[in-house]
Order: C-alpha cells, then sequence, then structure tokens
C-alpha cells in the first residue's frame, strides 16, 4: 500500500465551531415591508448582515453590511434583539460551522436605491406574513421580534 493510499483512506478531523459576533438589520419600508437578501453562499433568505470587524461597533458594521448588501444607507437604527443559542449555528457550504451571536437593529429611514450586492444575489421587500423561501432558520426569530416592536 503506498503513502497516498494510506492518505486517502484517513478521515478528515470534524472542524469544530466558532463563535462569531454579526450585526443585521430588520429594514421597513414605509408599506411596512421588510427587506431580504438571498445569500449567494446557500440560496437562503435572511436579513442583511454579517460579522462584526475586530474593532468595530456592532452599530457601525449593521450600516456597512446593509450599505454593502443592498445599496441602502441607514437613517436612525434602534436596538431591537441579541440572537444567540442553538438555533443560531450555521455551516456554511465549504464545511465550516459558526455559532453567531447577532445583534439585530431595526431600520425605518434609509436612503440609497436598493440593489443586490456583495453576498447578496438578490435583494427584495416582503410582507411581514409572506416571506419567501428557503429561508435561513434564524429569519422567523427575526421577524418576530420586529412584530412584537411593531404592536
Amino acid at each position: 500500500m503506498t503513502l497516498l493510499q494510506i492518505l486517502s483512506g484517513l478521515k478528515r478531523p470534524a472542524r469544530t465551531a466558532r463563535q462569531l459576533v454579526g450585526a443585521g438589520v430588520a429594514c421597513l419600508n414605509p408599506a411596512g415591508e421588510v427587506l431580504l437578501i438571498r445569500r449567494r453562499d446557500n440560496g437562503l433568505w435572511d436579513v442583511p448582515g454579517g460579522r462584526v470587524e475586530v474593532g468595530e461597533g456592532t452599530e457601525a458594521a449593521a450600516r456597512r453590511e446593509l450599505l454593502e448588501e443592498t445599496g441602502l444607507e441607514a437613517g436612525a437604527l434602534e436596538l431591537l434583539a441579541v440572537f444567540s443559542g442553538p438555533e443560531t449555528l450555521h455551516t456554511y457550504p465549504d464545511g465550516n460551522t459558526v455559532a453567531w451571536v447577532t445583534v439585530l437593529y431595526l431600520c425605518r429611514s434609509f436612503f440609497g436605491r436598493c440593489e443586490a450586492g456583495d453576498d447578496a444575489a438578490e435583494a427584495g421587500w416582503f410582507d411581514l406574513e409572506q416571506m419567501p423561501e428557503p429561508s435561513s432558520a434564524t429569519v422567523p426569530g427575526y421577524l418576530n421580534a420586529v412584530r412584537a416592536r411593531l404592536t
């Protein structure tokens, strides 16, 4: 048996999940519709958002991600909720697993033209009661927090 045959028969070690901080934006237009993006990496619909860089504040990260993924510049942001736990565990197509702690902001005023960019394959406005499929496992919790704030 050659060394190549031996090595090819070895199992790859399981990747350990790592925990990261993310920031997202639940952006509402005047009609009460929420802005969602369809992610390029997995095709799932989600709120605009992403990883908070080292030394970056969560609000600054939320603003940056909204602009990068949709072309919209956020006006005032309201802290909506913080999400963590097993439901925020996400495995990417490359096998990396991340346990996200996501700080979600509500945005009711914004500037610019909505157009998908960066990690977003599509961007669109949706009625809070008629979400597109497939969506990220965290979207129902995000939208429940939005609905609770609106009542």
